[in-house]
């Protein structure tokens, strides 16, 4: 929500879902491939976060251009370094507040439940923000307080792992395929010798 209302443009709002709740959101349309983005209050004016998030902001709807329209990417906020200050180089940049209500806001659309949607992990939030990953993991456990993050190593892994568990499943179900035709083989020998045994018998009784 727009937190100067004198200056800052005003937005058609409405409501979304997130999580299990229903919140009102200002929305942002492309006026060249009708791809639309949303807003909930994170406390910055409403034309600020959405060209944060990459989009050419006009004067009216009839200007407004997402990122992949505009062929640009969203850049994160870049602070200027004085000078002196490059010679203490083990002392870590501090969080802003706009920083920290990104951060929060980017947790909230990609998580699921008490943990990251598919694909998700505190590495790519922070890669996708250009933002520390420490940042990332503080916000997730003292803040949003859920302990689901992935690991990046774990993610990595299982993206390793995963054709040779298709490979796995598909020599499982061939062998389960032929293990079945064998059976049935089995039962029509096992029936053909029963019927030529009785054959037999019946020869030799009379």
């Amino acid at each position: 929500m727009s937190r100067d209302s004198k200056t800052a443009r005003r937005f058609p709002r409405e409501t979304i879902q997130m999580g299990d709740k229903r919140v009102p959101a200002a929305k942002i349309e492309c006026n060249k491939c009708q791809s639309v983005a949303y807003h909930t209050d994170t406390g910055l004016n409403d034309d600020v976060y959405f060209k944060r998030k990459g989009w050419t902001v006009g004067n009216g709807p009839a200007a407004d251009v997402c990122g992949a329209c505009a062929g640009r990417k969203p850049k994160p906020d870049l602070k200027v370094v004085p000078m002196e200050a490059a010679a203490v180089k083990d002392k870590p940049r501090e969080m802003t507040r706009d920083e920290r209500l990104i951060i929060m806001d980017k947790i909230r659309d990609v998580h699921d439940g008490d943990r990251y949607g598919s694909g998700w992990s505190d590495k790519k939030v922070a890669d996708d923000l250009g933002v520390p990953r420490a940042w990332v993991e503080d916000i997730r456990e003292n803040v949003l307080q859920f302990a689901g993050g992935h690991s990046a190593d774990m993610e990595e892994y299982l993206a390793m792992i995963a054709p040779v568990k298709t490979e796995l499943a598909n020599m499982i179900n061939s062998a389960r395929v032929q293990l079945q035709r064998l059976e049935e083989m089995a039962g029509k020998e096992l029936a053909s010798i029963t019927t030529l045994g009785r054959k037999v018998e019946k020869e030799m009784s009379r």
